[in-house]
């Protein structure tokens, strides 16, 4: 296998912005295909504690028919707050598990807990179709999404449509850096950034847009150039998904890669395959980011 195809982004920036205890797999990924990556936490993930709604939650876990985790944050806290409560994660043994994707799914195996559901189409929108391919019938079970804090509402508005009894319980935010946490030449010089939420693309338009008004130690830098699609009209940016993709337009950012997969690995193959097509390589052959 020639170089040029065993390390396809040889040579390639690509920025993270994911939270620090999130961005480990992708950013091994990003390197094994050859990436010099920048790390650029521009949220942070702080669990909440065992707050007096989590606690009534737990309180009545057998009262739930179903509970949905839409990250891998909200199974790993609400664990932790199961343990709080002297509870293991085989509590939710008897109940219907749903993951919104294969890395949420994991984290519950990991666990020892079987989801029932993963949807082919990994958002808020894939877990209501897959949830309405099933012959039961929502109306009337009662169901717990333990999630962010500032999370969409379509998936519980969905559910509350379809007659379920829903309990949103918040078990983290994420909240946004100070300051953009790398230099901002570095992130208008680099290839490629991601992003693997909407709150992270809001966070990091706002951080940038600071450190373009000198906020950032860029130092009498013109305030015309806080301009987010200004700076980076050499780069491209790259979203895990749709909803991501929805986010970063609604921003005024074009975004020029998205991820047919919405995953880490999905998101690093997109990259690939983008890096490959504008060095003139064939896509095929590039491999799967995680073999």
């Amino acid at each position: 296998m020639s170089a040029a195809v065993s390390r396809p982004l040889d040579g390639r920036t690509v920025v993270v912005t994911r939270p620090r205890r999130q961005a480990d797999g992708l950013t091994a990924l990003l390197e094994k295909a050859g990436a010099r990556v920048l790390s650029c936490p521009v949220v942070e993930i702080v669990p909440l504690g065992l707050t007096a709604e989590l606690r009534a939650a737990i309180d009545r876990l057998d009262t739930y028919g179903t509970v949905v985790f839409t990250s891998v944050n909200g199974v790993s806290i609400f664990c932790e707050r199961l343990a709080d409560c002297g509870l293991a994660p085989q509590a939710l043994a008897a109940r219907e598990l749903v993951a919104i994707g294969p890395a949420t799914a994991h984290a519950l195996e990991e666990r020892g807990l079987l989801p029932s559901i993963v949807p082919e189409e990994y958002v808020a929108e894939g877990v209501v179709a897959a949830l309405d391919a099933r012959a039961r019938r929502l109306a009337g079970v009662r169901m717990l999404l333990p999630r962010a804090r500032e999370a969409r509402p379509v998936l519980p508005d969905a559910l509350r449509e379809r007659g379920a009894v829903v309990d949103v319980v918040a078990v983290y935010e994420a909240v946004s850096a100070a300051i953009l946490p790398c230099p901002a030449a570095e992130v208008e010089a680099a290839d490629y950034v991601t992003f693997t939420s909407s709150s992270i693309a809001r966070c990091f338009v706002s951080l940038l847009g600071g450190a373009g008004s000198g906020m950032a130690g860029l130092g009498g830098a013109d305030p015309a150039t806080a301009d987010p699609a200004a700076r980076l009209a050499a780069t491209r940016l790259v979203s895990i998904g749709p909803v991501t993709t929805a986010t970063l337009r609604e921003l005024g950012l074009p975004v020029a890669v998205e991820a047919a997969v919405y995953t880490a690995a999905g998101l690093v193959a997109a990259v690939i395959a983008d890096a490959s097509f504008l060095a003139g390589r064939p896509a095929s052959g590039v491999g799967d980011p995680l073999t």
